[in-house]
């Protein structure tokens, strides 16, 4: 039973971690799709 909560807690931190790594990844759309011929 302690493997299986340390492996649940396991999983909530890594699922943390890589959320705010993608979090900051992001970009605006305006950003991310302005190119020389595109209007928003």
């Amino acid at each position: 039973m302690k493997v299986f909560l340390l492996a649940c807690v396991a999983a909530v931190v890594v699922s943390a971690f890589g959320a705010l790594a993608l979090n900051r990844m992001q970009e605006p759309v305006a950003q991310a799709f302005a190119t020389t011929g595109v209007r928003l």
